[in-house]
């Protein structure tokens, strides 16, 4: 990263990063819920799926299944989702360490956001009851997190003059470019979804990549760290994609 010090505050986006299944579990309910009224190939949907992910989710997927011609189920469809605690059996869950991870960036004066299209009737937000109060969350209502315009609105209404003091930490390289342009520094935590191809696109802004809160935790207090004793600048290697 170009600053010395860690950030005074953290994005933190749900799908893909607090939980970190929960991205790869959805890409398989909204596959399922889509061939449940006509076939699509699983290519198909995870190409889909990575755009709207990251785009306003009602108004994307309302283009997808009228494109598909299965507009008349969308409403069904969202609420499947919306009310979504497991897939084929996999429940959705916290990431290993974030409990922990909250805790130690708390103690040390970082002020965490969840930075996601989740409202309080999406059935996957009570996995943060206890964690995160509603003051928390950004609501982003129909914004996207592929325009910097977003973020730039955020950091206006919370009277920041310093985007730089600002990390987003998502596993949506379309997320990072945008904060990234915005200003914002950047951690892309990788997962399931997006491939190695999909992120080296993206390589200009991203900061930094991790693939754990461990490793997110040991970035961050490396900021802080006298210049000698910091690590040499550079990315973690990329795993293997799992799709």
């Amino acid at each position: 990263m170009d600053r010395a010090a860690s950030p005074q505050t953290l994005l933190l986006d749900f799908d893909g990063v607090l939980s970190l299944n929960a991205s790869s579990l959805l890409l398989l309910a909204l596959h399922e819920g889509i061939n449940r009224h006509t076939e699509l190939p699983i290519e198909a949907t995870v190409t889909q799926f990575k755009a709207i992910s990251t785009f306003p989710q009602r108004e994307s997927l309302r283009v997808l299944f009228a494109g598909l011609g299965i507009e008349q189920h969308l409403n069904a469809e969202i609420d499947a989702l919306r009310s979504l605690t497991a897939v084929r059996g996999t429940p959705l869950a916290l990431g290993e360490g974030v409990e922990a991870f909250c805790a130690q960036q708390r103690a040390r004066g970082v002020r965490l956001r969840v930075f996601s299209t989740m409202d309080r009737a999406t059935a996957r937000r009570s996995l943060l009851d206890g964690l995160f109060g509603p003051e928390d969350y950004v609501a982003l209502d129909h914004a996207s997190k592929a325009d910097p315009d977003t973020y730039a609105a955020l950091l206006a209404a919370e009277g920041e003059m310093d985007p730089g003091q600002w990390l987003l930490v998502d596993d949506s390289p379309l997320a990072l470019r945008a904060a990234k342009i915005a200003g914002l520094r950047t951690v892309l935590m990788r997962g399931a979804v997006f491939s190695d191809d999909d992120v080296s696109a993206f390589g200009s802004f991203i900061d930094a990549q991790v693939t754990s809160f461990a490793e997110l935790g040991a970035h961050l207090a490396a900021q802080d760290a006298p210049p000698a004793a910091r690590p040499p600048a550079g990315r973690a290697p990329l795993p293997a994609s799992r799709l």
